[in-house]
């Protein structure tokens, strides 16, 4: 099933531009994109029988849900506030803190994941030297961590719980607490027109449903560490899609042997090239 991790990559990769595309408060954008992707997880268990987690899975999913509103309600907004390369470089920072985890979830790390995790994050580190606005910064920073420990959490539940039951309750979760915070900041959630709605459908639809259940799902198959790393090929296809959507081109090089040599191009190698050595990890086990 390793094949579906490209898929949820591309997916994920997109949120970052069609977020920037979308004329919508950040809160508001966080909060339909939870509820649609709600709506869309229990349409999807109305045609089967949907089993939600219990007890301890219980427990797991909602803390899951409230990592995740923390991660998009941090992240999101760091989009505004930086370029989406810098943005989407600091929020997936989160293998390192997964690497860390990873015993305690008794998962076995070899010296080449690690290798392999580390070449990720410094290739996605080099992806931009611009660093872009203190304050969103240090929101997509925030955004890292609390994704960290939705992916942890999630790991936990999906070891016994079906992707379906699991992200019905962590989007669910997710969404209210987003919807809470909205209500409070006396967000608008609601006047935007017809493009707009059509686009909180797009970032529900692909990025979240096709990215991130997509990833629940390879949880309950592969370790967290694994999944965590994966996701550091969101900052290699959102800087393309930035470069060729919004205009957003590469400006710090590097001169070598008389070539000038984009220091996002190296980092895109150095990721991949990480990535490589933890998914070939992954297939030994």
């Amino acid at each position: 099933m390793l094949w579906l991790l490209p898929v949820g990559i591309f997916a994920i990769s997109s949120a970052s531009i069609l977020i920037r595309l979308t004329p919508a408060h950040p809160v508001a954008i966080t909060f339909w994109r939870l509820a649609f992707a709600t709506a869309i997880v229990f349409l999807l268990g109305a045609m089967r029988k949907l089993e939600l987690p219990r007890g301890r899975a219980l427990i797991y999913s909602t803390l899951s849900g409230v990592f995740l509103a923390a991660h998009f309600l941090s992240w999101i907004p760091s989009l505004f506030l930086t370029t989406v390369a810098a943005s989407t470089t600091l929020v997936n920072i989160h293998p390192v803190v997964m690497l860390l985890l990873s015993k305690k979830l008794g998962e076995s790390v070899s010296k080449d994941t690690v290798v392999g995790v580390v070449m990720a994050v410094v290739g996605s580190v080099l992806i931009t030297l611009s660093p872009g606005g203190l304050l969103g910064n240090l929101l997509a920073l925030a955004g890292a961590l609390s994704f960290a420990g939705y992916l942890a959490a999630g790991r936990v539940v999906r070891s016994s719980v079906g992707t379906l039951g699991y992200v019905a309750v962590s989007y669910s979760t997710a969404a209210l607490i987003s919807l809470a915070v909205g209500l409070a900041l006396g967000v608008d959630l609601i006047h935007y027109d017809f493009y707009t709605f059509v686009m909180f459908l797009l970032i529900a639809s692909i990025p979240m449903m096709a990215g991130h259940t997509v990833f629940n799902y390879l949880l309950g198959r592969y370790r967290a560490v694994t999944i965590a790393a994966s996701t550091l090929g969101e900052p290699v296809g959102a800087t393309l899609l930035a470069i060729l959507i919004l205009g957003e081109m590469p400006t710090s090089s590097v001169a070598l042997r008389g070539f000038e040599i984009p220091l996002q191009a190296i980092g895109i190698t150095t990721t991949l090239i990480g990535l490589l050595l933890v998914i070939r990890e992954e297939l030994k086990t």
